[in-house]
């Protein structure tokens, strides 16, 4: 018997290290039950009163289920940056539909048949609002969207893994050119993946909004960190250049906000999920493949 149990007091947790029994300290304090941390060699172990051995053991059992279940942000957010693979698929892509419109290729009208036009869309072209991300107008469009596509992509990929910030961005820039379509005229046109781009940032966004851990005070403006951060870039990014789009990057911006907040409440950490990730992958492809064959069958 050593000197805590001597003492009346009982062991209720072995824990990893130092760190870890101090944050088992907290919790226990939080609840009005005191501790002792002792160590065995290199080993920590938390002691507290016997009569209070009970309810100490019950509140770390329910505090290591619900951080089991909610992983925290930093958890969240460490994952390793996305292999090269995922920007040079993305860099292919965009390429592969640029070189093909300007060639004509397949004697295919591209951008004639997969262009925004809100008016055809909106009487039932629906792929276009899928098609129009994968077209643009010139070089400097195009590497615009290559560069910050591909730095959005790989932050976004960080959180959420490779497959599923795809498919997030391929449906919430989806949705932006849809949103776009229904409230611009009928004779409307766009193209770019600008639109994608925007709602990557988004999603992003609203994420570390979401995960970070919050101020007592709402109005606080370190709150809002994440979110103003991204409207700052959308307004630096998103609302410059000849023939911009703006409407467009604030809906695509908008529907990335709400795809990042749906995510969020799938509260895991996705990248060690590969079947999910491939899967996720795999229905982005499709999206596209389906999307680009009916342009072609219309």
């Amino acid at each position: 018997m050593n000197f805590n149990e001597q003492a009346g007091l009982v062991p209720v947790r072995i824990c990893r290290n130092r760190r870890h029994a101090e944050q088992y300290a907290l919790v226990l304090a939080a609840m009005g039950v005191s501790s002792k941390m002792a160590f065995e060699g290199d080993t920590p172990t938390l002691y507290v009163a016997r009569e209070d051995f009970s309810q100490a053991k019950e509140e770390l059992a329910a505090y290591d289920r619900e951080n089991a279940a909610h992983p925290p942000a930093a958890r969240r957010l460490r994952s390793a940056l996305p292999p090269a693979e995922v920007a040079l698929v993305y860099w292919a892509v965009l390429l592969f539909f640029y070189a093909a419109a300007r060639r004509d290729a397949f004697s295919f009208d591209w951008v004639g048949e997969g262009a925004v036009q809100a008016g055809l869309m909106l009487k039932g072209e629906w792929w276009r609002a899928v098609t129009a991300l994968f077209l643009h107008v010139d070089v400097a469009h195009l590497l615009g969207n290559l560069v910050f596509g591909t730095f959005f992509l790989l932050l976004l990929a960080q959180v959420t893994g490779a497959g599923i910030a795809g498919l997030t961005m391929v449906a919430a820039g989806t949705a932006g050119n849809v949103l776009n379509a229904a409230v611009q005229s009928p004779g409307h046109t766009s193209i770019g993946a600008s639109t994608a781009v925007f709602a990557g940032l988004g999603a992003l966004a609203a994420l570390q909004q979401v995960w970070r851990p919050p101020d007592r005070k709402f109005l606080s403006l370190r709150n809002w960190v994440p979110l103003a951060g991204g409207v700052t870039l959308l307004l630096f990014l998103g609302f410059s250049g000849e023939n911009t789009d703006i409407l467009g990057h604030v809906l695509g911006f908008g529907s990335g906000v709400a795809a990042g907040w749906l995510l969020s409440k799938r509260d895991q950490v996705w990248d060690t999920d590969r079947v999910l990730q491939w899967k996720c992958a795999a229905a982005a492809g499709g999206i596209v493949v389906v999307a680009w064959a009916a342009a072609a069958a219309s």
